[in-house]
């Protein structure tokens, strides 16, 4: 079908409309690639890291899991750490490290070289963790801590 208003991309008389093109263009401009002009994927990836980090740059910034999140409990007052776990949420930690034997299993943390926290199932018992200040907190309930001596 010709279109009454002519090419789209050059003007001239004689358009067809082209739907992988989305517009009316003459032959000319069909064999010219639609008058579009060819965009390199580098330019695309390029201008969109710098937007992705322009965005970021206004958010709040996330604390770098290898450095120490020092900080202090808001119920006991004693120092813990911050230290984000494989799954994404962010758990506090006890300063220092106990032997595995005297932790019970499902409460013994491993602090990875990234500074993520990992959660370890069994361990040889001569071996050493890090323990959840949840698991620690005196000011929880008594029974609710004393499940960690």
């Amino acid at each position: 079908m010709i279109s009454s208003y002519g090419c789209e991309a050059c003007g001239g008389p004689q358009g067809r409309w082209r739907p992988a093109l989305g517009r009316a263009v003459c032959a000319a401009c069909e064999r010219a690639d639609g008058g579009r002009e060819p965009v390199l994927l580098a330019e695309v990836l390029a201008s969109t890291a710098i937007e992705i980090g322009s965005a970021a740059r206004q958010l709040r910034a996330v604390p770098d899991p290898r450095t120490s999140g020092g900080t202090s409990c808001k119920r006991c007052g004693a120092a813990a750490e911050w230290h984000r776990t494989v799954r994404g949420k962010w758990i506090l930690i006890e300063p220092g490290e106990r032997v595995v034997g005297s932790v019970p299993a499902g409460k013994r943390w491993r602090i990875a070289g990234d500074g993520t926290a990992v959660n370890l199932g069994s361990a040889i018992p001569a071996d050493t963790c890090r323990i959840s200040h949840f698991d620690r907190c005196p000011a929880r309930s008594a029974g609710a801590s004393a499940a960690v001596a």
